[in-house]
């Protein structure tokens, strides 16, 4: 389809080859791409199958039957030209530029260079934590993509000297979109209240958890900011669960099974709501690659599954929970007033130790993101460097 701004490669096309059905291109790095002729006839982006302001498609192969290539060449500009026949529309000829097709390139290869790549993490980031200073953040491109860059292959990023002022981590969670509500509103404040309704709400101790699993869709990033901090103890600490996870597959492959196969139940409720959702604490894409964890042991509400899987399943659960006491996992950070930490919520863990209310102030504000955003920013800035 068109876009905005043109897509770049250093890449050249060396030469052009199809068979009627398809188009298999040869680039100068010795890759080799082919796409069908359908898929190519589907995606012209000439005036006629894209509206021209819009951009979006207005071609329906569905009315034009099966496409033929009849003839496809390099032209001087590199840019490639193909000629179709189909037998209810005649000829149709359509150009695709070499940035554009190793963009879209659907070969296994070229599909794995452009999935983000995952570094996951134990308690060796004490050492490595990516750190981002706010003025970088809110004035640069380069601050702003290391800061979405961050989340995307760690999972966790830490913003050094934000304004420590009320409302200030919404100023920074609108740099990047829109903020995500939920049932406490667009954001929160963690502070010790006489009458919580969430266990945040309190100065005990919290295990590592994810936010909000009671959820069907839970926040993808999560930002605490630190307005104040001067209790006796109160330390945050986090953790990477995808690390843990594959530890357990490794350790423990049917607990891992377990957990990644059978739905547990998550509850929040109080005199506002009612939010329930189940599903496994370890989710899985079709290939088996781990692509959320659910974990939060005050929202786990009763399991319900068959009689049997009962006792399975909670020593399967225990073994994943020891992982996650166990400090060889574990970031241990004191947020101090300016500090604002984020991170994927469904991969990274957080919790905190237990602090004295009455021995100084600690007041942290959060609010969540979605990843649609965060790579919608990242695809802006591709686009203003094109």
């Amino acid at each position: 389809m068109s876009d905005l701004a043109p897509m770049r490669t250093e890449h050249t096309l060396a030469r052009v080859e199809h068979d009627g059905r398809s188009v298999t291109l040869h680039w100068s790095d010795g890759r080799q791409s082919r796409f069908p002729a359908l898929w190519l006839r589907d995606n012209c982006p000439c005036p006629q199958c894209r509206h021209t302001q819009a951009l979006e498609r207005t071609f329906t192969f569905i009315d034009h039957g099966r496409p033929r290539v009849t003839a496809a060449r390099i032209d001087a500009e590199g840019v490639l030209e193909v000629e179709f026949q189909s037998g209810n529309s005649g000829t149709h000829r359509s150009r695709y530029t070499r940035g554009w097709l190793r963009s879209y390139d659907c070969s296994a290869e070229a599909i794995a260079a452009r999935r983000p790549q995952l570094r996951l993490w134990d308690a060796g980031i004490n050492q490595t934590l990516p750190v981002v200073q706010y003025e970088d953040y809110m004035g640069t491109d380069a601050g702003m993509r290391a800061w979405i860059e961050a989340i995307q292959c760690d999972g966790i990023v830490l913003l050094r000297g934000v304004p420590a002022r009320p409302g200030e981590l919404l100023h920074v969670g609108r740099r990047i979109g829109p903020i995500r509500p939920t049932n406490f509103g667009d954001h929160y404040d963690v502070v010790s209240m006489p009458n919580p309704n969430a266990s945040a709400y309190t100065a005990m101790g919290l295990e590592l958890h994810t936010d909000l699993a009671n959820w069907h869709s839970p926040p993808d990033v999560q930002l605490l900011f630190c307005l104040k901090s001067s209790v006796k103890g109160g330390e945050s600490m986090f953790a990477d669960g995808f690390k843990v996870a594959e530890d357990l597959r490794v350790q423990d492959p049917e607990a891992f099974r377990l957990l990644s196969t059978h739905p547990m139940e998550f509850r929040f409720h109080d005199d506002a709501c009612d939010i329930r959702f189940s599903a496994p604490a370890i989710a899985l894409d079709p290939a088996g690659n781990i692509t959320r964890i659910r974990f939060n042991n005050w929202l786990r509400a009763p399991l319900v599954l068959p009689e049997h899987l009962l006792e399975p399943m909670y020593a399967a659960l225990e073994s994943f929970w020891r992982l996650f006491r166990d400090p060889r996992y574990h970031l241990n950070l004191r947020l101090d007033p300016g500090c604002l930490i984020a991170y994927n919520n469904n991969r990274v863990l957080h919790g905190r130790a237990s602090f004295d209310p009455t021995s100084g102030e600690r007041h942290l504000q959060g609010c969540y993101l979605s990843f649609e955003d965060l790579e919608s920013q990242l695809r802006l800035l591709d686009r203003a460097n094109a």
